[in-house]
């Protein structure tokens, strides 16, 4: 027998208790488990406790590496090595926790002057990246919130040209860095009720020509306004608006043309940590955390009629429709469109751009049965409020050119929710005199699909489901 075709027995103790793979840097906790540092890096910012024993793990407690177990686990690799094994490559030391302390010190005792450095913002961004940890370590320290009015000041400022490529590159390695730590939950709450001014500089940043720069603003506005007073979500500054649509206008473009180089947009320029594998700061992920973040502030503010007509005026209707039509398949986005889209066809102005948009009903259609149940809801509520408000001979007809009408008659056929049946019962009902007009429309078939109940249909349907 080769030796490839004999099955590998991996002695339990090499398996890390979270990811249930061979530890690659083996660490012990001050339970006495041993995980692997990834793997618990990423638990204990979740939970403060040892997934085994359920002890609580202080934050400011050290992992110790287990070289005895990592050089057993390396020495393995090495016997298995015929056997297609790959040898664990020894961990690279990371900078404990003292060099992060040191550069929080640095920070409280020297505050705007320690971020004017030219090492400081570096020697955080290379902590920031060495694992969840130091991020922690560094949300515990407040060095986001020191990061978040350092933004505020760097706006503000008025230089010679020189000085502005200073502030410029300074804000360019602050919003990466805020982006790579995040902001702690139980700060986001209170931030902006700190300071008014912080809006304001977020606002000139949206409006500014860096895209990437854009991404990382969004997500911080996002965490900022996520669990804030819903007052700062309605009077949230058009700026910010008009800066978040201008984002998915360079979205979609990007979409329709070459995607902006990821070296040259995303990459940090701190050589200390260009080479290593940015996750956080990945090109795509950052632009998708972008746009999910955009969509939900969008989602959130348009709740209130005033910010509606703000939107509409902006142009998001059709931002929002070239977005969806442009869409890579992420489903919780086509969810976020549609919720913000049925809003927005609250008022005339926003019907209207709906209607004045080519694909903005055939989309629609397409997206309803495509996607999830509440897609679904907010497809229909968006078709029920343009048939019932725009009765137009145009309207009826783009209708039945783009599908709707089928769809509808599908809706009522297979098994879906009650409320999405009777929702398009109602559309097909208020215009069954205009639609019955149309040559390629069965009046026979609709008119049996909309005097049957809805258990004859839905029997109907399983029945010839089963044949």
């Amino acid at each position: 027998m080769d030796h490839e075709d004999e099955e590998i027995e991996i002695p339990n103790y090499f398996i890390c208790p979270i990811s249930l793979d061979i530890m690659k840097d083996p660490v012990i906790t001050v339970s006495g488990i041993t995980y692997d540092r990834e793997s618990i890096d990423r638990w204990l910012v979740k939970v403060p406790s040892c997934p085994v024993t359920k002890h609580p793990i202080p934050s400011d407690s050290d992992l110790t590496p287990n070289h005895t177990l990592r050089r057993l686990i390396q020495h393995w690799c090495v016997e298995n090595a015929t056997r297609g094994v790959v040898r664990i490559p020894t961990p690279r030391v990371p900078p404990g926790k003292p060099n992060v302390v040191e550069e929080i010190k640095n920070l409280k005792k020297f505050g705007d002057e320690a971020l004017r450095r030219e090492d400081t913002l570096k020697n955080l961004e290379a902590l920031a990246m060495e694992g969840e940890t130091n991020r922690r370590l560094m949300c515990e320290g407040d060095v986001h919130r020191s990061l978040i009015l350092f933004v505020v000041k760097c706006t503000r400022e008025e230089e010679e040209e020189e000085g502005q490529r200073l502030i410029k590159r300074q804000l360019d390695e602050t919003l990466r860095l805020l982006h790579l730590i995040g902001v702690p939950l139980h700060d986001s709450r209170t931030i902006l009720m700190e300071n008014d001014k912080i809006l304001e500089s977020l606002a000139l940043v949206l409006n500014q020509q860096n895209f990437i720069n854009k991404a990382y603003t969004i997500v911080l506005l996002r965490n900022l306004t996520e669990n804030t007073s819903s007052h700062i979500a309605e009077r949230l500054n058009p700026e910010i608006l008009k800066g978040i649509i201008c984002f998915l206008k360079d979205v979609i473009s990007s979409f329709n043309h070459k995607t902006p180089n990821v070296n040259t947009t995303a990459q940090s320029s701190n050589p200390r940590v260009r080479n290593k594998v940015q996750s956080k700061l990945d090109y795509t992920l950052v632009v998708k955390q972008a746009v999910t973040a955009s969509l939900m502030i969008l989602l959130e503010t348009s709740s209130w009629s005033r910010n509606r007509s703000i939107l509409v005026d902006l142009g998001a209707v059709s931002q929002l429709i070239e977005l969806e039509i442009s869409s890579t398949g992420d489903n919780r986005a086509t969810e976020l469109v549609l919720g913000i889209l049925s809003r927005l066809c609250c008022c005339a102005n926003g019907r209207a751009e709906i209607l004045a948009h080519r694909g903005g009903i055939a989309i629609v259609t397409k997206r309803l049965l495509g996607v999830s149940i509440a897609a679904d809801d907010r497809a229909l509520s968006i078709l029920s409020t343009v048939s019932k408000f725009s009765r137009e001979k145009a309207v009826v007809e783009e209708m039945v050119c783009v599908g709707t009408v089928e769809k509808l008659c599908t809706v009522l056929r297979v098994d879906c929710g009650l409320s999405l049946k009777e929702k398009a019962k109602e559309i097909l009902r208020d215009h069954f005199d205009e639609w019955k007009k149309f040559p390629c429309i069965d009046v026979t078939i609709l008119t049996k699909l909309l005097s049957s109940s809805h258990e004859d249909l839905l029997a109907e349907f399983y029945s010839q489901a089963n044949v």
